[in-house]
This record gives C-alpha cells, sequence and structure tokens, in this order.
C-alpha cells in the first residue's frame, strides 16, 4: 500500500514539474511574439538611380525641335536620410538630388579648314530636397511621397571635336572640348511618386516619380545654328523658360534600424 501512495505522490510531483514547464515554455514562446510584434524595422537611409524622360512646356518645346517628340531623356539620382538617424521613424527625409537630361545634338561634317564636330544641348540640375511620407510608413510595402526640391539648374551646350577611334588613339594631345555656352538659373520644384520596400533586406526597391520643374529664363545655343569657319566658332541665342515635367522610373536602396518599443 505504501508503495501504491509513493508512487502517487511521485506521479502528482511529475504533473506539476511539467505544468510548470509548460507555463514557463508558453510564456517564453508569448513573450517572444510580442517582442517581435513590437519591433520596428524602418528605413533611415535612402537612395535612388533612376531613367528620366523630360516633357517640356511649350517655350521650351519650341527650341528643342528633336526628331524625339521634343523630349529629353536622361538620369537622375539622390540621397536621402531621416534627421532622427537609427532612432526611430521619420515621416521627413532630407538629402540631395542630381539630375541629368540631353535634348539634342548635331554634327557637323569636317573639310578641308574643320574638324568633325559634334553639339549637344543638356541641362544638368543640382538640388536640396525634402520628402514627406506617409508617418506609419514602416507598416507598409508600397510607400507613397511628396517631394519638393530646390536648387540650381545649368543650360549646357558642349561644342567638341567628333573624334573616331583611330583619333581617339593617335591625336590624344588634340583639345576636345572647343567651347561650352553654359547659363544658370534658380530651379525649384514639387512631385509626388511611391517606392516598394524589398522583401530581403539587402535587396532593392522599385521608383517612380513625376516632378514639375519650374525654370527661370535662361539664354540658349540655338538648335543647328554652329557653325565654324576657319577655326571661328559662330552660333545664334535666344532665351526661353524652361519648365518641364519629369517622369523618373527606378530602383532605389536603402539602410534599415529596428526600434524595439
Amino acid at each position: 500500500m505504501k508503495t501504491c501512495k509513493t508512487y502517487i505522490t511521485i506521479w502528482h510531483n511529475m504533473k506539476i514539474k511539467f505544468l510548470f514547464a509548460f507555463v514557463f515554455i508558453l510564456t517564453s514562446r508569448i513573450n517572444t511574439i510580442a517582442q517581435k510584434s513590437d519591433t520596428i524595422k524602418f528605413d533611415y537611409l535612402n537612395f535612388y538611380f533612376n531613367g528620366q524622360v523630360g516633357v517640356p512646356a511649350k517655350e521650351f518645346r519650341e527650341v528643342i525641335d528633336n526628331s524625339v517628340g521634343d523630349l529629353g531623356v536622361g538620369l537622375a539620382g539622390g540621397f536621402l536620410f531621416s534627421p532622427f538617424g537609427q532612432k526611430k521613424p521619420s515621416p521627413i527625409l532630407l538629402g540631395f538630388d542630381i539630375g541629368y537630361i540631353n535634348y539634342g545634338a548635331e554634327k557637323i561634317n569636317a573639310n578641308s579648314s574643320n574638324p568633325a564636330i559634334k553639339v549637344t544641348h543638356n541641362i544638368y540640375s543640382f538640388d536640396g530636397m525634402a520628402r514627406l511620407r506617409n508617418p506609419n510608413h514602416y507598416k507598409k510595402n508600397i510607400i507613397p511621397f511628396i517631394d519638393g526640391l530646390l536648387g540650381v539648374k545649368l543650360n549646357n551646350t558642349r561644342v567638341k571635336i567628333d573624334k573616331d577611334l583611330i583619333d581617339v588613339i593617335f591625336n590624344n594631345n588634340q583639345e576636345e572640348v572647343i567651347e561650352n555656352v553654359n547659363n544658370t538659373r534658380l530651379n525649384f520644384g514639387l512631385g509626388a511618386g511611391f517606392y516598394t520596400l524589398p522583401k530581403k533586406i539587402n535587396g532593392a526597391g522599385f521608383m517612380m516619380r513625376v516632378l514639375y520643374m519650374w525654370g527661370d529664363e535662361v539664354d540658349y545655343v540655338v538648335r543647328n545654328s554652329v557653325k565654324m569657319n576657319n577655326g571661328t566658332l559662330t552660333y545664334d541665342t535666344g532665351k526661353a523658360n524652361t519648365s518641364m515635367v519629369t517622369i523618373q522610373l527606378g530602383i532605389t536602396g536603402f539602410a534599415f534600424s529596428k526600434l524595439v518599443k
């Protein structure tokens, strides 16, 4: 009888131990899940690289007068950071944006007194930027945003010798750029778009953005007006407003941090 009571006591103690062990494991698991749910992953650095198409306003479109619908094509890139760093998520990012658009090129054939010449018409932009996004952006995979930009725009026409491969190999001492005609003005604009967060922390996202950039009136070199005669370069100039819409598509990358509530 004593032996039976002993077994019952042992079994009772084991049940208590198993119960405590089960409660401990369950509590630990709940705490782990709670910690995961209270952990916020957010991006505090954002950089991007886009291809872009420039759609000029009517006045500047007449100036461009090219064979691709009076459009410009180019590249844009930028870097943004959170003013809070890695401390907490921020709906505001600050940074800079750089853009390049080519809106035309022409060639002048060589003759007895002049080498072959290539003329390119370009726009370079250098802007500070602020981005506003959803305060709960870290909960979403697709993040819309609004951008504001302010900086300078450089309208550039470059006249250079149109070298072929033989010229590059055997005439390295020949000066390539003959003339750079530059005109700098204030540049500012507003835009909107969205980007996607990558599934993997070291992956890249997709970005789309549309900007309207206001441009002051600039002096420009008229298309197809550049002439060279016996080493003397001449061209016609005009004035036009350079406002345009730019449509950008590209990739974006991030640096992430975590915050435990």
